[in-house]
């Protein structure tokens, strides 16, 4: 892949690959960079997480005011936040939400569909006894005020 464009500010690339705690594909937070610091600082968003239909609606109002970037810079740039920075409740958030935010495939996701739908999860000791899920990625989450029960 070649090297984004210098956009942004000064330590931009280096603060959103930073913040790639839990999407460690170089070509999603270089597609941040390049997508999303054209207008903005890095601090702007990285510091907001956010639930995914309010990112829904960002991204929306950033393409009617002119973000551009091809299909799969676009695709990267919503898989960096769903990742990184996207609030999910654990005992609420639909299934399309949850398998990406907490990087589960569909048998995961499915078994914990199941177990809230008998009792909700109380916390990350509750979810981490759903074979497939990483007890990490929860902490991180947690840690970055993205993981709600």
């Amino acid at each position: 892949m070649a090297a984004a464009p210098a956009v942004g500010l000064p330590g931009d690339a280096a603060a959103i690959a930073k913040a790639s705690k839990l999407d460690k594909d170089p070509a999603d937070f270089e597609a941040v960079t390049v997508v999303c610091t054209r207008c903005h600082a890095s601090s702007q968003f990285l510091s907001t997480p956010r639930s995914s239909a309010r990112w829904e609606e960002t991204y929306g109002q950033m393409s009617r005011l002119g973000a551009t970037g091809s299909d799969e810079q676009l695709n990267r740039v919503v898989a960096y936040f769903q990742k990184n920075l996207t609030i999910i409740n654990v005992n609420t958030s639909p299934a399309e939400e949850l398998g990406p935010t907490l990087q589960l495939g569909d048998d995961a996701v499915d078994a914990i569909l199941a177990r809230r739908a008998k009792r909700p999860f109380a916390d990350i000791a509750d979810l981490a006894t759903i074979p497939g899920v990483d007890r990490a990625i929860l902490e991180t989450l947690k840690s970055n005020g993205c993981l709600q029960f």
